[in-house]
């Protein structure tokens, strides 16, 4: 990037070493990604605004360029393949576009647009330009986006609000903002929202920028989720699994509430890999991460770190449903279910012995008696876990208890 000066210019690298050599000793900033751009323009106003297109979503980057830089000239550079999609956006919001290779005529009005002196915000536009920039800061995930609007248009409306489905909006309450996409939500007011021209501003630009930061936030999500997870069986790999089990044991004793920890592995799973073969062993790896996923909860974590071999970490801030609940045996009930279930289900690559002779076998250790880490808990569950190999397999070992076969 280079800093400073009074043209903000986002083209991808061709473009911009050719506005480089015809700006000459122009200072401008050059950027290479939208979202960067458009922070750019939030953190302070540009005498003109150089937007290399097309590019998906061209029309919407505009139109909010338009908002952030009502005073600058805004200009469009293209191929001349991309005039068809930059030429209806003459106008209103661009003041002018350009084909590449700029010819010396244009590269001369930019270069008039950038000699006007910079400038700054004024105190009055200082704060909705900085919850623009957060805003596009928080694209890079979506729950935290969803949450950020929440609360700057709480605050901008002085009412509480809310995301809702379409179809559950509160009678005659006025919609603030529309996420469309795979699951459609509103945000809506939970009162009488105060309405002001910077609320008013705020909405329209986030309302405008949405499509695009919700596509931001999803290829984040999806990219950081692909990071995190074991490709075989979708279950969280190894490393996820040490990371936020050891920030769970630091919650656990902050809030004093109980973990458990689940280690269990596949009884002779190198037998049906020889046997049947690997696409057997695959099938039966991703079938039994499938069904321990089915009897743990949304908060619990399934992993497989190693292997045959699966970590399963129980747990939950909330109180006991009852003052006779006991964490670690209800663990140890869900481990037995799961080790049943096994047993009875039917592999399909496994012809003749489909059903009835696959078994698991497992060790449970529990925070804080079991270990105040995630390695502790694990070297004291892989010692439950040796012990139920040696009693016979199919069993569910608890360290400080006894086991289920």
């Amino acid at each position: 990037m280079t800093a400073g000066g009074n043209l903000l210019v986002l083209a991808d690298a061709p473009v911009r070493e050719h506005l480089r050599r015809g700006l000459g000793d122009i200072p401008h900033t050059a950027v290479g990604d939208p979202y960067e751009a458009l922070s750019e323009m939030g953190r302070r106003s540009w005498p003109a605004v150089v937007l290399a297109g097309p590019r998906p979503e061209f029309d919407a980057l505009c139109r909010a360029a338009r908002r952030l830089s009502a005073d600058a000239g805004l200009y469009a550079v293209c191929p001349p393949a991309g005039e068809p999609q930059v030429r209806p956006l003459l106008g209103a919001p661009l003041d002018d576009y350009f084909i590449h290779p700029l010819e010396a005529d244009d590269l001369a009005e930019l270069r008039r647009a950038a000699g006007a002196p910079a400038g700054r915000q004024d105190a009055a536009g200082a704060e909705p330009v900085r919850q623009i920039a957060e805003l596009i800061e928080a694209a890079q995930d979506l729950e935290e986006m969803d949450s950020h609007l929440v609360r700057v248009v709480a605050a901008l409306v002085d009412c509480p609000v809310a995301w809702v489905p379409p179809d559950r909006v509160p009678a005659g309450a006025q919609p603030l903002l529309l996420a469309a996409g795979k699951v459609p939500r509103v945000l809506v007011p939970l009162g009488v929202p105060r309405r002001s021209p910077t609320a008013d501003a705020y909405l329209a630009f986030a309302q405008e920028c949405l499509p695009s930061l919700l596509r931001v936030a999803r290829r984040t999500q999806g990219l950081h989720l692909l990071a995190i997870t074991d490709h075989l069986t979708g279950a969280f790999n190894r490393r996820y699994f040490y990371e936020a089990t050891d920030r769970i044991l630091l919650r656990a004793q902050k809030e004093n509430f109980r973990v458990t920890l689940l280690l269990y592995d596949i009884d002779d799973f190198k037998r049906y890999n020889d046997t049947y073969g690997h696409a057997a062993g695959d099938e039966i790896l991703r079938d039994t991460a499938a069904m321990m996923k089915k009897i743990t909860r949304a908060q619990d974590i399934v992993a497989r770190i190693g292997g045959d071999e699966f970590a399963v970490l129980f747990w939950g801030a909330d109180k006991p449903r009852s003052p006779n609940s006991h964490p670690p045996e209800t663990a140890f009930a869900l481990a037995d279910r799961f080790r049943k279930a096994v047993h009875k289900h039917a592999f399909r690559s496994l012809g003749p012995e489909a059903r009835g002779t696959l078994t698991i076998s497992g060790g449970l250790a529990s925070y804080p008696w079991g270990g105040t880490s995630v390695r502790e808990l694990l070297a004291h569950a892989d010692a439950a876990l040796r012990l139920a190999k040696a009693s016979g397999k199919n069993a569910i070992n608890i360290v400080g208890g006894g086991q289920h076969a």
